[in-house]
């Protein structure tokens, strides 16, 4: 049960406030690349040790997660637009506080404050496209993400470009672009709010915020601790008990500040399970590929950077065509099969690389899984706006991002582990076989290391390191091969999964037992809980424009 402010339309100067939504939601997308750069000289400048510059890295990303559903709940019971106002204002002060830090523990309170704030304009500028755009959804996220994507092209560049004068300078962008999102978003946006929240979920929020931060912090050492280590059994058993805990609390919650009741609706669970494969593809591609690229072929950061920007461009590309195929009624269990298909086949594709492959061979993969991404991306981001009830709209439109964090880490710690194992076990199997000597293990391990990091190796034969740096780009390009298989697999299941979930709901909608746009608390269509009829043939959401005037 939300409203709008007095006066507000949804019509009224729409494109502009798409434009200034859209501008919300960059300091995501230009934190972590700034923060990528900038914070090697940070942690030398601010003599951090390796524990300190790990966390450093990483302690944004921790309280965006932490807060990401607090921000939501917030913004649906003190107004959507207030509280994503208020997360760019606290953006940029962590920005600035990050830039000037004379400290290691004020630059990881800059760095904390800054995730804060991001949790706040991200989420919620997603949420709030349902207030400017209602009947038209699809059209809306399609404009969001596509924006976002092709800001994220050019801001990239712009962060290595202050970064170069320096790393404080690097960290100021962030600053600088909520200031210019805060000014876009202070007009024309309409306000939004749950007239009647209930009380505040302290107990939900906590056990959510615990799940996060533990699951997220233990799986980013799994690939350097091992799974079984302390340092990721404990922090992801945490999450996990946090997690049951939360989904029980929530069942039995007279004011959840997130229901899960609602994932009954079959799209809604389908779109969790489509959230994880695009979110995990991105992780594998992006990470995994650059490894390779490093590895075996020497690229240099710049060259990874610019290898991947095909990428980025057809995911602009594919968030507008999905936005049009969806606003022209193409169901979205065929746009989402569509796009599986094509992850899956990238995946299966890049598995056959090899040491002298060339570069046209991921280029080819990377253009059309970009392009899936976003297909997938859009038709999933819908649900999560038009489906959850008016006054949950904040926190529900924020677990879209609590999915994306969980499953890009997910991605990224599997296939890392997977990658790296399979490279060791190989290593240590071409050792065996050329009968080498545990101390002349490390005289070649040395030798790779220089090779990768492109270090002097005129100390070394080079007919030897021809052979041994042959050897191990072998066995490299087989570990990605076959991660890149596992993954495949992976993204099958997950495809599935997401595809069971829609026919079911087809079929549900078929016998007008389910019906397109907002959900009650416990899950049941609105339309049919006040006595509505039959479903509609359109698969993609569509809102009743007068949602926010019921009580």
């Amino acid at each position: 049960m939300s409203r709008q402010a007095p006066g507000s339309t949804a019509t009224k100067g729409t494109t502009a406030a798409l434009i200034a939504l859209t501008a919300a939601s960059c300091l995501q997308v230009v934190d972590p690349t700034a923060n990528n750069i900038a914070i090697v000289g940070a942690g030398t400048e601010l003599d951090m040790s390796s524990s300190e510059r790990a966390f450093a890295a990483s302690v944004g990303t921790l309280a965006l997660a932490a807060f990401i559903l607090t921000t939501g709940s917030l913004g649906d019971r003190l107004g959507r637009r207030r509280v994503m106002l208020a997360g760019l204002v606290v953006a940029a002060a962590g920005g600035v506080i990050t830039a000037i830090a004379p400290t290691t523990l004020i630059f990881m309170s800059g760095r904390a404050i800054t995730g804060i704030g991001i949790a706040a304009s991200f989420g919620l500028s997603f949420a709030l496209l349902r207030e400017v755009l209602p009947n038209q959804i699809p059209k809306a996220v399609a404009f969001w993400l596509a924006g976002q994507t092709a800001a994220a092209l050019i801001l990239g560049v712009v962060a290595g470009w202050m970064a170069g004068f320096g790393w404080r300078y690097g960290y100021l962008l962030l600053p600088i672009v909520a200031v210019i999102a805060l000014l876009m978003c202070l007009r024309g946006l309409p306000e939004a709010k749950a007239n009647d929240p209930g009380p505040f979920d302290y107990v939900g929020l906590s056990m959510i915020a615990i799940t996060m931060v533990g699951v997220i912090y233990g799986l980013s050492g799994a690939a350097e601790s091992g799974w079984v280590s302390p340092q990721v059994l404990i922090p992801v058993g945490v999450g996990l008990v946090a997690f049951v805990v939360f989904v029980w609390w929530e069942a039995r919650s007279s004011h959840p500040a997130f229901p899960v009741k609602l994932f009954k609706d079959p799209e809604l669970a389908g779109s969790v399970a489509v959230g994880f494969s695009f979110n995990m593809w991105q992780a594998v591609v992006m990470i995994q590929l650059s490894m390779l690229w490093q590895y075996v072929f020497l690229y240099q950061p710049l060259q990874v950077s610019l290898g991947q920007l095909p990428m980025n461009i057809a995911m602009v590309i594919g968030a507008i065509v999905a936005g049009r195929l969806l606003s022209k009624g193409i169901p979205a269990s065929l746009n989402l099969i569509v796009g599986h298909v094509l992850l899956i086949g990238t995946l299966v594709w890049m598995g056959f690389s090899g040491t002298s492959t060339p570069y046209i061979f991921f280029a080819i993969p990377m253009v059309i899984g970009g392009f899936a991404r976003m297909l997938n991306e859009t038709t999933m981001g819908q649900y999560f706006v038009a489906k959850p009830p008016p006054a949950l709209t904040g926190a529900m439109a924020s677990s879209k991002t609590a999915i994306g964090q969980m499953s890009f880490a997910l991605g990224t710690a599997l296939s890392s582990t997977f990658l790296f194992g399979q490279y060791g076990r190989g290593i240590a199997e071409a050792f065996a076989q050329a009968n080498v000597e545990p101390a002349q293990q490390g005289y070649y391990t040395g030798m790779i290391t220089s090779y990768v990091s492109g270090g002097d190796l005129s100390d070394y034969d080079p007919a030897e390191v021809e052979r041994v740096i042959g050897e191990a780009s072998d066995v490299f390009v087989g570990s990605f091969n076959t991660t890149m298989f596992i993954f495949a697999g992976i993204l099958t299941v997950l495809a599935v999964i997401s595809t069971l979930f829609f026919a079911r709901a087809n079929a549900m909608r078929k016998a007008g037992t389910l019906v397109d746009g907002p959900l009650t608390l416990d899950g049941t269509p609105v339309a049919l809980a006040a006595g509505g009829g039959e479903g509609q043939s359109n698969a993609s959401p569509k809102p009743d424009p007068d949602e926010n005037d019921r009580t």
